[in-house]
């Protein structure tokens, strides 16, 4: 009975959110490769040397509003996103050498599909549903697959191509060993995927589960006696003086902050942040990670892990196989049952 209420969840549920796995699939493993993507549609990308921060301070001095990413040894150009979303780009001697408009490309559609299905906040909800579900299509699945006997045969592929007969068992095999041999992968990337979805829940949760913090070292009296800056090379240096381990990852440029990072921190865009006032340039915030509750500290966790900017290579290779899976699913159970349901017609 059980069985029989799971194996009608799985199918109905996979028929219905399928496509939109495959999809939101899709683009995240083609987006591993998106700084590669980048510098093969735009030659002008393939930079040798990065942008210092007295250069990138002399850029973000023309803005008055967007965010920046500062350059890395992956991507070794600077990055300003203004309000409207156009992003431009910057090379070593501060010469813009490239403007790309919102959605003006494939990669960029690809980055606003995977982060809200084209959809801004609406999309980011439905994302969370269909994280939702995807966790129970895996689970599903893999307690409808689980053998009595474990036997090699299990995990064999008996391969037929489209044109041949048999090609719907090579599916329906396909479709079990995928999602057996990757559950551990496919179950990781569909897990921290949701719960960005759900980030400040998630964020809550684990820290609620281990709250224990210290307190930060330095008082607010301390970083209020720090000169003002006016300037986004005095609001570097102001950074450094107070954060000196880290390193200035994110900058805001509409409320004056700059998200860093400390030597051996997962998220490549760093939680730290010193913040200044618009107005009279004084530091009005400091923040170190290492500090707040081991909760909190693994919640910034979450996001490195599914976009594998932590593990290297090896761990690249799990979340492209975990993508790949995601695929292959999907596709493999739907077609299966068009067939299925094609040959009953043929029957009748």
């Amino acid at each position: 009975m059980v069985l029989s209420i799971l194996t009608k969840l799985h199918r109905w549920f996979g028929l219905f959110f399928g496509i939109w796995l495959m999809l939101v699939a899709l683009t995240g493993t083609l987006l591993l490769y998106k700084v590669e993507l980048l510098q093969w549609s735009y030659p002008q990308l393939r930079l040798n040397a990065l942008p210092s921060e007295e250069t990138a301070a002399q850029v973000f001095d023309r803005y008055t509003e967007g965010y920046a990413y500062m350059p890395r040894d992956a991507n070794p150009w600077l990055e300003v996103v203004t309000p409207a979303g156009a992003r431009h780009y910057y090379n070593a001697n501060g010469e813009r050498v490239l403007e790309r408009p919102y959605l003006s490309d494939l990669v960029g559609i690809m980055v606003e599909f995977h982060h809200h299905l084209l959809l801004k906040e609406l999309g980011k909800t439905m994302l969370g549903y269909i994280g939702i579900v995807g966790l129970i299509l895996l689970i599903t699945g893999i307690i409808r697959w689980w053998p009595r006997r474990w036997t090699q045969r299990i995990f064999t592929i008996r391969w037929m191509w489209p044109w041949q007969r048999g090609f719907a068992g090579t599916l329906f095999q396909l479709h079990k060993v995928a999602g057996s041999v990757l559950f551990i992968p496919v179950f990781i990337g569909m897990l921290t995927g949701t719960a960005i979805m759900y980030a400040a829940a998630v964020s809550s949760g684990l820290t609620a589960l281990a709250p224990e913090q210290q307190p930060q070292p330095l008082t607010a009296h301390q970083w209020q006696q720090v000169t003002p800056a006016q300037n986004w090379q005095q609001r570097f240096d102001r950074a450094h003086q107070l954060l000196p381990e880290h390193q200035v990852q994110l900058v805001s440029l509409s409320n004056l902050s700059l998200r860093m990072t400390f030597p051996g921190e997962w998220h490549p865009n760093g939680r730290s942040h010193v913040q200044f006032n618009a107005q009279t340039g004084a530091v009005t915030s400091v923040y170190d990670l290492r500090y707040d509750s081991l909760g909190y500290q693994l919640s910034q966790m979450i996001f490195p892990v599914h976009v594998a900017a932590v593990g290297g290579l090896p761990w690249l290779i799990v979340v492209l196989f975990g993508g790949l899976a995601l695929i292959i699913l999907p596709l493999s159970g739907i077609y299966f049952w068009c067939w299925r349901q094609y040959k009953k017609r043929c029957r009748l």
